[in-house]
């Protein structure tokens, strides 16, 4: 009699938290059981379980059932992500080792060479040490800040090319400035004559905190620490641009004198009116995504149906006529263009409409302001239509909901998950902010 095998592929995983340090924080362990064994690694983090709200309560930042912190604790969503990391990377290791079939029996050597193979260009976190006396392993100073870099945007390649591009600058700064410093060298020191030399550089606190998210995230890869007050740094941001009434008529009226800055003007004013970031208008479809809104008094409004990429949250935007008309002439979809070339064209299209009102294109760098004026279509761009529109919805109506609406940020109430009652509800509101902005261009095409 043939004798049948049962698959012995199951695997458990668990964030096991030590004991508190002197402000509260556990360092944070996942273990693994499977085939009478356990595989303990340390992912870099430090949870605060819980602390006391502003009216003296306790309150939990550490959920046990979900293994995860709450929104509402210090650096929620680096925390999650690194502990979400490390139970995909044990568990696909797992699956890889027990077979198709889930037949063979994994063991804890197994397990580290496959997860920390000892010829890896980089190296994850070592495993956690069982005793406390025994001193891990200390990580490789091989690795780049490019290779590094390069991993975590491979791992979040979902992400909008913006996100991972912008941690490009701190690679390229490190090859420059110390071409033979590595990841795991860098230290209180260090990281303060590089801050420094970014300064000197006249860099803005924003692009300086950029650099130091992605150092944080070198760490994270490197399975080192990444909460300690020298790698955190704080910025201002300056304001942005948004342009006046008349200046936005400008560009509507403006004749296009070439076929590309006739695309890029009607690719800009669309993503005005329907409040969408550049890289959600290259997810439009149309025939999903079109849809009609039906007001209490009977009248039906053209909407834009479509997720924010950036809050999640999907949001029904009642279009101006004018904003139907542009969709009409590209048939609801706009050819495919690079961030660079969209902010090139717009600036041309701004410099022909004339848009020559001086702007403070102020930069804060080390906590100082530094004063730029530059005229309007130099500093213009892609995003500048969104702030335009949340700006100018809520100068003309003096109600912040509309400009909420149609840029999709985050509502105050969680369970409103769905935008199409509110946006029945606001869309006369809105409209009515649209006309009294554009006038007489309301209801007309773009020339």
């Amino acid at each position: 009699m043939t004798r049948t095998r049962t698959p012995i592929d199951k695997i458990k995983i668990h964030v096991y938290l030590r004991r508190p340090d002197a402000r509260g924080y556990k360092e944070a362990r996942i273990i693994a059981y499977f085939h009478n064994t356990d595989f303990c690694v340390s992912p870099g983090v430090r949870i605060l379980p819980e602390q006391v709200d502003k009216k003296g309560r306790p309150e939990q930042l550490y959920d046990p059932g979900t293994q995860r912190v709450t929104s509402n604790h210090p650096n929620a969503t680096r925390i999650n992500s690194a502990l979400q990391l490390w139970f995909d990377r044990i568990e696909a290791a797992f699956r890889k080792l027990s077979g198709p079939h889930g037949y063979t029996r994994v063991t804890k050597p197994m397990m580290e060479a496959e997860l920390f193979p000892p010829s890896a260009d980089a190296p994850a976190p070592a495993p956690a040490a069982k005793a406390a006396t025994k001193k891990p392993a200390a990580p490789s100073t091989g690795v780049t800040w490019r290779e590094l870099l390069e991993q975590w945007k491979h791992l979040n390649r979902h992400l909008a090319p913006d996100s991972l591009r912008k941690y490009d600058q701190l690679a390229t700064m490190m090859e420059s400035w110390r071409p033979e410093l590595r990841p795991a060298a860098l230290d209180e020191e260090t990281a303060a004559e590089y801050r420094n030399h970014l300064l000197d550089q006249k860099l803005s606190d924003a692009a300086i905190k950029v650099h130091f998210t992605g150092i944080r995230k070198c760490f994270e890869r490197l399975g080192l620490p990444t909460d300690a007050p020298w790698l955190q740094y704080s910025a201002q941001n300056a304001p942005q641009l948004d342009l006046e009434i008349d200046e936005l008529r400008r560009l509507i009226r403006w004749r296009p004198t070439t076929a590309q800055l006739a695309e890029e003007r009607d690719r800009w004013l669309f993503q005005l009116f329907s409040g969408r970031r550049y890289e959600d208008l290259e997810k439009l479809e149309h025939a999903r995504q079109r849809t009609v809104l039906t007001l209490d008094d009977g009248r039906q409004v053209p909407a834009l149906l479509h997720t924010q990429g950036k809050t999640g949250l999907d949001a029904a935007v009642p279009l101006p006529p004018i904003a139907v008309r542009i969709g009409e002439r590209w048939q609801w979809q706009f050819p495919a263009r690079g961030h660079q070339d969209r902010n090139e064209w717009i600036k041309q299209v701004a410099k022909e409409a004339g848009l020559t009102r001086e702007w403070d294109d102020r930069k804060i760098s080390g906590g100082k302001v530094h004063h730029n004026w530059r005229p309007v279509w130099q500093v213009i761009g892609t995003h500048t239509a969104r702030h335009t529109a949340g700006t100018l919805l809520k100068q003309v109506s003096g109600n912040k909901a509309l400009a909420k609406l149609v840029l999709g940020h985050a509502d105050e109430d969680v369970t409103d998950r769905y935008a199409k009652d509110k946006a029945r509800l606001l869309a006369p509101q809105v409209l009515e902010a649209w006309q009294q902005i554009l006038g007489d261009w309301y209801d007309a095409n773009p020339a």
